[in-house]
């Protein structure tokens, strides 16, 4: 019996050393591959507004879409504007390794050229987000803008991250909706459209986001702008101005990227770009129909609060796409980068234009009762 027992014992070690030996000693292989598997990398990543506010909540949810989709192998730490560095130095601090990306808009960039604010929003060219989107996405307006990131050796990658409705164009305590109110008041409105209206001789502040309101409250400012409706009440637009005027000529739109290390972008996993490249294609669509809704909500509080929405004459938006046609060919001579981008944006809406006006029906009257 014992002898029995013996020999089925060393029947059953023969078999785990041959299963062992089939599989390539695969004990050891699982080890290594548990440890590949569950490798986590880590970026810090900033915004542009601060903590709490609707476009902060946009970029926060872009990075917990990131670590949820990378099984959290990808882990986005995120910080609000100015947690790690001031808004202004964000590109930057992506360049230099500081940040290992940053959420934020084109706009920032305006002080290493002027063009970059394009592809934010252009005024007098596309009337859209979805018009803006894809130009970037379709019609060679990334490849532009990634061109520009390498020309001024910000080793950075550029990934799309975001997008969403029309701006206000003005807030004030004077309704503003001919071309002539704009004149004898400084109105707080950022590039492009503030060196349009400067041109034109209305008298133009460019200051922080921070300070419009406060510079309202002691009539520093008459007039001021800063992004939707829905953060502008975040804002508190509606406690220092009477009127607020739409269409948002300057900005129909505007976009937000995710600018990436290059070194952070080169090390991830090729599957990790892709969740990456998903996610921010994801927040694109999330932010454009949420925000949205959420402007309706606060154009409504708006009105329950007494605040007079002013509609732009059609007159005053003609005489602004003249001002604005005119700058852009002065500066479409002075600088290669608005050259570039500027004929591939008026290719692309020509081969668009018609397309989208015979898209267009009118609502039913009953919508608007």
């Amino acid at each position: 019996m014992k002898k029995g027992i013996s020999i089925l014992l060393c029947l059953m070690l023969l078999l785990t050393i041959f299963v062992g030996c089939s599989n390539g000693g695969g004990t050891e292989t699982e080890s290594n591959n548990s440890a590949q598997d569950t490798e986590v990398i880590t970026w810090k990543v900033q915004g542009y507004t601060p903590s709490g506010t609707l476009y902060d909540q946009y970029g926060e949810t872009l990075a917990k879409k990131i670590t949820e989709m990378s099984g959290g192998r990808l882990v986005i730490d995120w910080y609000g504007a100015g947690s790690i560095v001031p808004v202004g130095e964000a590109p930057t601090a992506v360049r230099d390794g500081i940040l290992d990306a940053e959420f934020g808009y084109s706009g920032m960039w305006a002080g290493i050229d002027e063009a970059f604010p394009l592809f934010c929003s252009t005024p007098g060219t596309f009337s859209d987000p979805r018009d803006m989107v894809t130009w970037l996405y379709d019609g060679g307006g990334l490849e532009l803008w990634q061109e520009m990131v390498d020309q001024y050796g910000m080793n950075s990658h550029l990934v799309l991250a975001g997008t969403h409705d029309m701006e206000t164009f003005l807030w004030s305590n004077e309704p503003i909706k001919e071309i002539d109110d704009l004149f004898g008041k400084t109105v707080r409105i950022m590039p492009v459209m503030g060196n349009i209206l400067a041109n034109n001789g209305v008298s133009v502040a460019f200051i922080s986001g921070s300070e419009i309101i406060s510079s309202m409250e002691r009539n520093v400012i008459d007039a001021g702008e800063y992004s939707i409706p829905a953060l502008d009440q975040t804002f508190g637009f509606q406690d220092v101005a009477k009127y607020y005027t739409r269409p948002g000529f300057h900005q129909p739109c505007a976009t937000q990227e995710l600018m990436i290390n290059q070194d952070r972008w080169d090390e991830l996993p090729d599957d990790l770009k892709t969740v990456v490249e998903e996610a921010c294609k994801a927040n694109v669509l999330e932010m454009m129909t949420d925000s949205t809704l959420k402007n309706i909500d606060s154009m409504k509080f708006f009105e329950e609060e007494g605040i007079e929405l002013v509609q732009m004459s059609d007159e005053m938006m003609a005489t602004l796409q003249e001002w604005t046609d005119k700058y852009f060919e002065e500066k479409m001579a002075e600088s290669e980068s608005f050259r570039k981008i500027r004929e591939s944006q008026i290719a692309y809406l020509k081969k668009i234009a018609a397309y989208k006006k015979g898209l267009e029906i009118p609502y039913p009257d009953w919508a608007f009762e």
